[in-house]
């Protein structure tokens, strides 16, 4: 469904669980994927809405259909819009570079729209599923229905996402049609893939003009760079879309917290397995600090250049930041030469990373702790400076009390 863009070299590999990325069997107990009953964001919309039938009729908008009311009821911004026209996803015959698919994204909820296709594709972060997978028929005389489409997990729940329930980036060429070019891509795309390896199949509409990456070129078709910017400026303020352009910042934000979801739900099922077949999970170290590298930006990739973030989007990315005594929050953005200025991952305090087994979301609170407060002397985390530990420390015991008790 919600494919997209990937590229890790060696280097970007470390952050993975030691290539521990084989699939999980979440089928089986104690997870039980597909018989489990969701509790995401948009499982509980669906409830409401069958318990109350007169409230799924919504108005149908005669170019997006109900995409509009979709975004609207789960509170995730048009401004996040990202263009793909890369053919990756169920519906891949409705995409070509002239008529790409829109990605809208939140913290936790993901929605797909492609113009003219049947469908909208959703994907929402489930604190004990991970990824689930909804579809939303484009009919006007149905009502707004969210049906659960585990046929996703042919593709989301591969070794692609971390071999759990996820999301899959991919960064790869395509011909003029957006049909994918064999062997011109690799892994997943997180915040330690370079700029110059990311966005393979996307539109990038705002990104400063010294960055060089692989988005905007299908089928290499183009090559007057003039022209490539008109092609592109042309799909990109479309009238078939509810917003303009393929925002850069969207795009930086999609690459970090889509790998973070992944791990998260890796290390939860994990934890799970082994504490279900050892009663323990001694056997998780080395995967705690894979995680925490991830966490706290040890290998992100530097920015080539600042990024001029759009207001728009920056506002709608920050709305529910959580700020500590001196205003500060984990959303607080750099854009010099890195994403984020406080180097920890907001999804830190999520509703999924607190549904971690207890022991499991202990331990990685404790190693966190002893980093930040430098008894961690581990190499691993030496570049974090002294000012920055100190920081994160006191966001983290100002903004999620609950997670920092005996800090």
């Amino acid at each position: 469904m919600l494919l997209g863009g990937a590229i890790l070299g060696e280097r970007g590999r470390a952050e993975d669980f030691q290539g521990s990325t084989h699939k999980l069997n979440f089928d089986s107990p104690p997870i039980s994927y597909s018989k489990a009953e969701a509790t995401d964001p948009v499982a509980k919309l669906a409830k409401i809405l069958r318990a109350d039938r007169s409230s799924g009729w919504k108005d149908f908008h005669p170019d997006f259909g109900y995409l509009p009311v979709v975004l609207e009821m789960l509170q995730v911004p048009v401004s996040s819009q990202m263009l793909v026209f890369s053919k990756t996803s169920v519906q891949r015959h409705n995409i070509e570079p002239a008529n790409p698919r829109a990605l809208y994204f939140s913290d936790a909820i993901y929605v797909g729209f492609i113009p003219g296709a049947p469908e909208l594709e959703i994907a929402a972060v489930d604190p004990d599923l991970g990824t689930v997978f909804y579809t939303v028929h484009q009919d006007k005389d149905e009502p707004v229905r969210f049906r659960r489409n585990d046929e996703c997990l042919l593709c989301h729940g591969s070794a692609r996402s971390m071999g759990v329930p996820g999301f899959v980036l991919r960064s790869l060429d395509t011909d003029p049609t957006g049909e994918i070019v064999a062997a011109t891509d690799t892994d997943r795309i997180s915040h330690c893939t370079s700029i110059a390896e990311r966005w393979g199949g996307w539109y990038v509409t705002n990104a400063p003009a010294g960055w060089v990456h692989r988005g905007n070129d299908p089928g290499h078709a183009v090559r007057d760079p003039k022209d490539l910017e008109a092609l592109v400026q042309k799909v990109a303020s479309s009238r078939r879309y509810p917003a303009a352009g393929s925002d850069t910042l969207a795009l930086l934000l999609h690459d970090h917290q889509t790998h973070m979801h992944n791990y998260i739900t890796r290390l939860h099922m994990e934890g799970q397995q082994r504490l279900s077949e050892y009663g323990h999970i001694k056997y998780l170290d080395i995967q705690i600090r894979a995680f925490l590298r991830y966490l706290l930006f040890t290998e992100e990739a530097p920015l080539p250049s600042p990024l001029e973030p759009a207001p728009e989007f920056l506002t709608a990315f920050q709305k529910n930041a959580k700020r500590d005594a001196r205003g500060r929050s984990l959303k607080d953005l750099d854009l010099n030469t890195r994403l984020f200025r406080y180097p920890c991952s907001f999804l830190l305090d999520s509703e999924a990373f607190r549904k971690l087994p207890d022991p499991v979301r202990l331990k990685v609170l404790e190693r966190l702790h002893d980093i930040l407060t430098n008894a961690e002397t581990h190499p691993d985390f030496a570049a974090i400076s002294a000012e920055q530990r100190q920081a994160v420390l006191e966001i983290l015991r100002d903004t999620a009390p609950d997670l920092t008790v005996g800090w």
